[in-house]
């Protein structure tokens, strides 16, 4: 049997760590090696594994695998689509940049879209400009920065593109484009100096608020008003403006408020986010306030088509029609289905996908101009409907479609309904095209029909493509692949077939045993004719190789084909898999065994006969399953074996250990058989064993609040496994930066309670307000199975009202009851945070910090000494772009490590900590030198100073000209309802 590449067979192991740790192992230098990680891509059910997948076939540099990365981008978890949009971009797929055009306006995670905008540049340099310009507009920052990352890049020395950009900046009177022009006439001139723009204004400068507004800079703070507001006082507007607010509490709450309101006009203004996925939640948020509401839907659903239509609504509308029945609506919405705007198409189409009576109009828009309103009925065909007469009719028009059939997913479509309607004409055509899914499907239905040559056959059976050799795969070929196939999946696809032919035979020659009464199974096999014979001799063969198979799933199954009684080859493998090491395959084997009635007969053949056994491990396998019961045959075949000596060392010391089964007064009536019988020595007690304290490296004072940190602070946010966690301990690190959401940082927390003396946790809330304060903590006490938290802090702190006092109290009475021993705040703004402990005496702030942001050096630092305050700083690598050249830095000059701007910023008076999130096992075991020497040495700080001026330098454009430009939520929202101007309500 050849061998099969281990990783590859560990990647269809039911563990899934097993599988995270294979997919990265997999030998992608041979082809077998890339089919595996296809199908990992595309079936495997932890999100993890396919984008690992994606990433590894995207360094194959093999075009084979465009078409599964294309697919891919459709995946549920953007974890995937990201890493799949990357491998695209690595295979330099031109085939991307239909998807990019879609993608940077539909795609709703902003670091998705980020790789979009990254891997259309990449791929298609001034080819990508509809996707660069699109991502300009985007609410996300740091997909606008992409764009005119790429767009300066492009753009030097590309007149065309500069004037291209111009010409965008010009049709729009506000907005991110103008702001990134300013940044881009900078870039392309190779100007350090700052763009004339505007004054983004001061970190502290708080968010202008309407007369009678509840907003706040800081949602928690705008929360805590909202739940105090009775719902008639509140504004529409800015209710539906919160629904897209990153801050979760809010969103709820404001769903909740807009739900009570009963105010259609409100739903109206909600419905405005159904068409900006863009921005995170509010979609989602809109969608679920709309699925509850206290409003007649039907009243709703005819203003939405009163109204002029937009997208979001009208997919709304028409999934009311459809869902009530109701003419007038329904009749309504197929209008629009001719309707001069695709996208107006496709939210028409939504609805009436599910409708019997629109079956037609649905079905006529195969013949549409537009892929995207085509894709809508092929995703109703995809599902299948429910109605076998609807099916026919689904199938017969993607039939008629099959000429105009222009990408891989319509060309699959069509292959299978021309499968369901037995078309051998369009399956031919198809088994030749160029796609392996859809020559898949088209030679296992032509093979289903027999309309396959063999010839045909036979090109199919040796392709390079399992999915091709899967196609045609039958239980004559069975035999064959489960042995000699090079990939692992159709091994085990193959042997499943022979599953069911082994229990029809298995039934024939139970059948012939009853008609021979009582004679012996082998004697009934005679009895079957020679076809069966043939078969049953076939079996055998593949089923003795196959329980050799390096995969466990292969030996289990295996098993299942064997039978004790075929002859002492079948019970031999049967004997020895009941020694695997993998429990189902033991489990298989036992099954097997068990079920045999002569098996007594047959083991004492295999141990005393004329051609016994003399495999040692043999022999210990077959004397524990002829001694299992332990009753009284067994016990005269043990006292014989042990009595006679004519067992080899290794076999009579096992029989000796299986005396141990048998009761003691057997044992005890035979006084040499007694002797063979290990005592069983008493277990001495020996003191424990005191449990290592690893050493605090460079402990710290965290201000005057009596607690001792680690120089780093680990957070949790991005390691999926406790270990990294238990690494870090044992190097010296005991502080810990905790949220509820950091899986595998709770399940090391909770490892043990001698382990949670040592640590200091660090938690916080993103609440306001006494009550919620204290329900934040006490649940991260359950959570977390202590009885204190170290350090709790209110997160994210953007304005002087959510450090009011009524929360300080509050705080302090928690740690007064000794559930958190320190309490404080963390913020990006210093001033706001010298103010604050200037205000009331905050034991612990949490600030920004790094060379590039050194002004709390100054504005801060000194003061936080001198009152004793402990503080912990983050982003000390400001956000890595101090790991990064920067403009006006010689090529040749040194960059700076992350431990550098950890010990830099440990190196300011009165920091205690840093905070680190590494992405990795391998960036935390570099960030934890930083233990070893936790300061910068002094001759060094002038040189990280100057790097991180020149940083700050470009980063106060970026702030200016992209970061702070127009965009996000508020202003998504306000370019959605500018469109036709809002509802009166409103």
């Amino acid at each position: 049997m050849p061998d099969l590449d281990p990783a590859s067979v560990r990647l269809l192991d039911e563990d899934v760590a097993v599988r995270r740790e294979a997919v990265g192992e997999v030998d992608t230098s041979a082809l077998p090696g890339r089919f595996a990680l296809r199908q990992a891509l595309l079936t495997d059910e932890d999100a993890e594994v396919r984008a690992s997948a994606a990433h590894r076939l995207g360094g194959t540099r093999d075009a084979r695998f465009v078409q599964p990365l294309l697919d891919a981008l459709a995946d549920p978890m953007p974890l995937v689509r990201d890493r799949a949009w990357r491998a695209l971009a690595r295979l330099g797929a031109q085939a991307l940049l239909r998807h990019a055009v879609r993608a940077v306006r539909e795609e709703p995670v902003w670091w998705v879209r980020r790789a979009v905008v990254r891997a259309s540049a990449s791929v298609a340099g001034s080819g990508a400009m509809d996707v660069l310009l699109g991502a300009l507009e985007d609410p996300f920052w740091r997909v606008r920065h992409a764009a005119v990352q790429s767009l300066a890049w492009i753009g030097t020395g590309n007149p065309a593109v500069q004037q291209r950009v111009r010409q965008a900046a010009e049709g729009t009177t506000q907005g991110p484009v103008r702001s990134a022009l300013a940044w881009l006439e900078t870039a392309w001139n190779a100007a350090l100096k700052e763009a004339p723009v505007p004054h983004a204004g001061s970190e502290t400068a708080p968010v202008s608020e309407q007369p009678n507004s509840l907003g706040n800079e800081d949602p928690a703070v705008t929360t805590a008003r909202l739940e105090a507001a009775p719902a008639s006082s509140l504004s529409a507007r800015e209710l539906v403006e919160w629904l897209g607010d990153p801050h979760e509490p809010l969103r709820l709450l404001a769903r909740r408020r807009l739900r009570e309101r009963k105010d259609p006009d409100a739903l109206l203004l909600a419905m405005r986010w159904l068409d900006e996925p863009r921005v995170p939640h509010a979609a989602e948020e809109a969608h679920s306030l709309l699925e509850r509401i206290d409003v007649e839907d039907v009243d709703l659903a005819a203003r939405v088509l009163d109204a002029p239509p937009r997208p979001g609504s009208v997919a709304w509308a028409s999934r009311v029609a459809v869902r009530r029945g109701h003419p007038e609506l329904l009749e309504r919405v197929r209008l629009l289905l001719r309707h001069p705007e695709a996208e107006l198409r496709c939210a028409a189409l939504s609805g009436l996908v599910y409708d019997p009576d629109s079956l037609d109009d649905v079905l006529a828009l195969l013949e549409d101009p537009d892929e995207r309103v085509r894709a809508e009925v092929i995703a109703a065909w995809e599902r299948r409907p429910p109605a076998p007469s609807t099916a026919e009719a689904f199938a017969l028009a993607m039939v008629r479609f099959a000429p105009r059939a222009s990408t891989a997913r319509e060309r699959r479509a069509v292959t299978v309904a021309a499968m369901f309607l037995e078309e051998p004409e369009l399956l031919i055509h198809a088994s030749r095209d160029e796609d392996p899914a859809v020559r898949a499907v088209a030679l296992r239905a032509l093979a289903s029909l027999d309309l396959l040559t063999e010839t045909e056959r036979q090109e199919a059976e040796t392709h390079e493509d399992p999915w091709i050799r899967s196609a045609v795969l039958d239980p004559d070929s069975a035999f064959r692949v489960c042995t000699e196939d090079s990939d692992p999946t159709l091994r085990r696809t193959a042997l499943e077939l022979l599953l069911p032919l082994a229990r029809r035979l298995a039934g024939n020659t139970v059948l012939a045993k009853a008609a021979k009464g009582t004679e012996a199974e082998a004697s009934s096999i005679a009895e079957l004719d020679e076809e069966d014979r043939a078969v049953t001799q076939d079996l055998s063969t593949a089923a003795l190789a196959c329980s050799q198979s390096t995969d466990a799933w292969m030996r289990a199954r295996a098993a299942e084909l064997l039978s004790p009684s075929r002859g002492p080859e079948e019970l031999r493998a049967l004997l020895r898999l009941s020694l695997d090491t993998v429990p189902m395959v033991r489990s298989a084997a036992a099954s097997i065994l068990e079920s045999s009635d002569t098996l007594d007969a047959l083991l004492d053949d295999l141990l005393h006969g004329p051609t016994r056994e003399r495999d040692e491990t043999l022999r210990t396998s077959a004397w524990t399953w002829r001694l299992r019961l332990a009753d009284a045959s067994a016990f005269e075949q043990l006292r014989t074996a042990l009595l006679s000596h004519n067992e080899p060392e290794r076999v009579v010391t096992h029989l000796e250990a299986l005396t141990l089964v048998f009761p003691d007064e057997l044992i005890a009536s035979e006084p040499a058989l007694a002797r063979h019988r290990p005592s069983r020595p008493a277990q001495p007690r020996t003191a424990p064993v005191p449990r290592a304290v690893p050493p605090r490296a460079s402990a710290r004072s965290l201000g005057n609040t009596g607690i001792t940190v680690s120089p780093l602070v680990l957070s949790g946010a991005h390691l999926t496994s406790p270990q990294p966690f238990f690494e870090a301990h044992e190097a010296g690190l005991n502080t810990f930066f905790w949220e509820p959401r950091y899986a595998a940082l709770t399940q090391f927390l909770r490892s043990g309670r001698n382990l949670r003396d040592g640590l200091v946790i660090v938690a916080g809330s993103y609440h306001s307000g006494a009550s919620a304060l204290r329900r934040d903590v006490e649940s991260a006490l359950r959570r977390l199975r202590t009885s204190w938290l170290d350090v709790f802090l209110l997160f994210w702190t953007r304005s002087p009202e959510r450090l009011n006092a009524e929360d300080f109290a509050a705080l302090e009475r928690l740690r007064t009851e000794g559930k958190v021993r320190a309490f404080g705040f963390s913020t990006h703004l210093r001033d706001l945070a010298r103010d604050a402990i200037r205000q009331n005496p905050w034991p612990v702030v949490m600030t920004r910090h790094s060379a590039a942001h050194p002004g709390a050096e100054v504005a801060f630092l000194p003061e936080a000494q001198a009152r004793g305050t402990g503080v912990l700083t983050f982003t000390a690598t400001c956000y890595g772009r101090l790991l990064q050249p920067a403009p006006g830095t010689p090529p040749d000059a040194p960059l700076p490590t992350a431990v550098d701007c950890y010990r830099y910023s440990l190196s300011q008076p009165g920091v205690s900590a840093s905070l680190t999130a590494p992405r990795s096992r391998r960036e935390l075991l570099h960030n934890l030198d930083v233990l070893a020497r936790p300061y910068m040495e002094t001759d060094a700080l002038p040189a990280m100073r100057a790097h991180g001026e020149h940083v700050r330098a470009r980063s106060r454009q970026l702030d200016a000209l992209v970061r702070r430009a127009p965009g996000g939520p508020r202003d998504a929202l306000l370019a959605l309802m500018e469109e036709d101007g809002p509802p009166d309500a409103a």
